[in-house]
């Protein structure tokens, strides 16, 4: 069947919902998530995704007005959560989240127009604030896309006036920039040599024109930090020359630190009145900054990787740091300064937010690691017979104490819990080749919750506890999804949302109908979605119907992270679900749906044991739901409207 796409977006005639529909339309969405036992239903949208509100400057910010908009957008259909990528800043050459500093937060993500206002002394003029925004209005489509070109330059222009005019007012004594002041050096003792060295990393790497600090042509420079260590005289002066030459450069970095902060934390606060959680993602590994200054802290020659998925399903070179095994827990059994690196790492990311996926957990427990020197390519696929390659279980003499295995339990679950977190609450990211030594320690000994990726797996085998998705970040839109898999089989689809003896006719149609329709095959994969797990994550591509991709996993694209919603989010969504060919989420159509099939299957379950029994239960929950169901198909149809 050929699908009709939305080409063109009128926003002029789509059916919201009237003031007096959102709470019972939201009353209703919640009795329904209620029944189905869900606790969370979270969108996956990374922060460089989220819409702006008027003027917009060139990317998204999980801090902005827009971000807001979009919260109370997503609560009303049913969301409590948002899974964000990595919040780390990025680079110019390479705008990977999974390759941002875990200790510095992206700068990007400053709301420009907050720096225009009193709380922060007026430290970036409106004139400037219009010059680097522009009025956000495109039209016909229903996404938008970042230019990391302009943003970072943008960014650069406001935050180099924000910092002087910041110090202008000092030398003024304007109370506003006094308070600020105060606030800023409250910051740099909290954060110490890690934040004046993240400024003298971004110095270094701007003299040799490189942030990897293996091609830098100083041996000096490349040894910094492990010489300063070691007390050597020449480190001394060459970091004596570098702050006496960089002028206010390493300050500026530390007040734009200081700022993405400041915003973090206030922005927080507005958004725990809303009762509405934002997860983290904390990446697998640490950046080249990173790497650069904690030396003694990671295995040295070998790099993070994964056995497959790369070219050709060959081996993926991440050309992650690993810590080095030895030195995560001293001999008394406290942390060495690896294990502290990752401690650090994780209270950080816990810092302001309210749940953390953890990023392939696999490398935390049994990593595969790689000889550097062993990565030999031909037309991008990784030799697998030339890779000097192994789970770290399998290499006794690089972690002879076995320290790797140690490392949920006596450094993840303990700085969870520190935050007030249950770790079997946390999204713990096991989509991986899985060791016997990582199944013994995750499943078995600490019986941790995985995820349930429904683009490959069904539903019906897995656990309820787990977060289940039908895609992630990395993945097509599920209406592209290659539907040829057991996954998306439609007579397990169709047994499986009707399952009730009674209802053979209805499981016909509908395996008929998703047969035909790939918009309804699609559907009934969200509708088991719905039935699979607690904890629910559905990308922000599928709930709007964008058919576009954010990122290709495991690929190089050139559109990679720069798919992202437009300003115009809520008129294209409802115009979406006004079409004859509707690629968004219908909330009520597919809670409605997710609660007759639990029912369905309630009553087969009773009915193999006792079909006269089935007969009351089927009678009892029909009549138990009733007045819930009226309402989400009622809402159901009204989404579908023309205003």
């Amino acid at each position: 069947m050929q699908i009709k796409r939305i080409q063109s977006y009128d926003i002029n005639f789509c059916r919201k919902l009237k003031e007096n529909e959102k709470k019972p339309y939201n009353d209703a969405i919640e009795q329904g998530k209620k029944f189905l036992g869900i606790e969370n239903v979270a969108m996956i949208i990374h922060g460089s995704c989220y819409p702006s509100i008027n003027k917009d400057a060139n990317i998204g910010s999980p801090y902005s007005k827009g971000a807001f908009k979009l919260i109370e957008f997503e609560k009303l259909h049913g969301f409590n959560a948002n899974q964000l990528g990595p919040i780390g800043k990025i680079t110019a050459q390479n705008y990977s989240p999974y390759e941002s500093k875990v200790f510095s937060r992206n700068n990007l993500f400053i709301d420009l127009y907050d720096l225009t206002q009193k709380e922060y002394a007026n430290i970036l003029s409106l004139e400037t604030y219009n010059n680097v925004t522009y009025k956000n209005s495109i039209k016909n489509a229903n996404y938008n896309i970042t230019n990391f070109k302009e943003a970072f330059e943008n960014y650069d222009i406001a935050l180099n006036e924000a910092y002087f005019k910041f110090k202008t007012l000092l030398k003024e004594n304007n109370p506003e920039a006094i308070r600020l002041n105060n606030e800023f050096t409250e910051f740099k003792t909290a954060n110490g040599d890690r934040l004046f060295f993240d400024g003298v990393f971004k110095i270094l790497s701007n003299i040799h024109r490189t942030d990897d600090f293996s091609k830098w042509d100083s041996e000096l420079d490349k040894n910094l930090i492990k010489r300063l260590n070691h007390n050597d005289r020449a480190a001394q002066k060459r970091l004596e020359l570098i702050v006496n030459r960089s002028g206010n450069k390493i300050e500026k970095n530390s007040f734009i630190q200081f700022i993405a902060e400041k915003q973090v934390r206030e922005k927080t606060e507005l958004r725990n009145k809303l009762d509405f959680k934002y997860i983290n993602d904390l990446l697998v590994g640490f950046s080249k900054s990173e790497l650069w200054a904690n030396p003694n802290a990671f295995l040295k020659g070998y790099k993070l990787g994964c056995p497959y998925g790369g070219f050709g399903n060959g081996p993926q070179v991440w050309d992650i740091p690993v810590l080095d095994p030895q030195k995560l827990f001293n001999e008394d059994g406290s942390l060495g300064i690896a294990g502290q690196l990752l401690k650090d790492k994780i209270d950080y990311a816990l810092k302001y937010f309210d749940n953390i996926r953890v990023d392939h957990v696999l490398g935390l427990v049994d990593p595969y690691i790689y000889k550097e020197n062993s990565v030999i390519k031909i037309d991008k696929v990784v030799q697998r017979d030339k890779l000097e390659a192994d789970n770290i279980s399998n290499l006794p003499k690089i972690d002879p104490q076995g320290n790797f295995k140690k490392v949920l339990k006596n450094i993840i679950i303990p700085a969870m819990k520190a935050h007030g977190i249950d770790p079997k609450d946390a999204v713990w990211e096991d989509l991986c080749t899985a060791t016997p030594t990582f199944s013994n320690i995750f499943y078995n000994e600490l019986k941790l919750p995985g995820i349930t990726q429904l683009e490959w797996r069904r539903g019906e085998y897995t656990s309820f506890d787990n977060w289940a998705l039908v895609g992630s970040h990395d993945s097509v839109p599920a209406l592209k999804m290659d539907k040829k898999n057991s996954a998306w089989n439609t007579d397990y689809l169709a047994g499986f949302l009707n399952a009730d003896p009674i209802h053979i006719k209805e499981k016909e149609e509908f395996k008929r109908k998703i047969d035909q329709n790939p918009i309804e095959h699609t559907k009934a994969k969200f509708v088991e979605l719905f039935r699979t797990a607690k904890n629910i994550q559905i990308s922000f591509a599928d709930f709007f119907g964008i058919d576009k991709v954010y990122n290709y996993g495991g690929q190089y694209n050139k559109s990679n992270w720069k798919l992202r919603l437009n300003n115009n989010f809520e008129d294209t969504y409802h115009k979406n679900l006004e079409s004859q060919n509707p690629t968004a989420l219908n909330m009520p159509e597919i809670i409605a749906m997710a609660v007759r099939a639990k029912i369905d299957m309630l009553v087969a379950k009773s009915n193999d044991k006792n079909p006269q029994e089935a007969d009351i239960l089927r009678n009892n929950l029909e009549q138990q739901t009733k007045s819930m169901l009226n309402e989400l198909d009622k809402y159901t149809e009204i989404l579908k409207e023309n205003d």
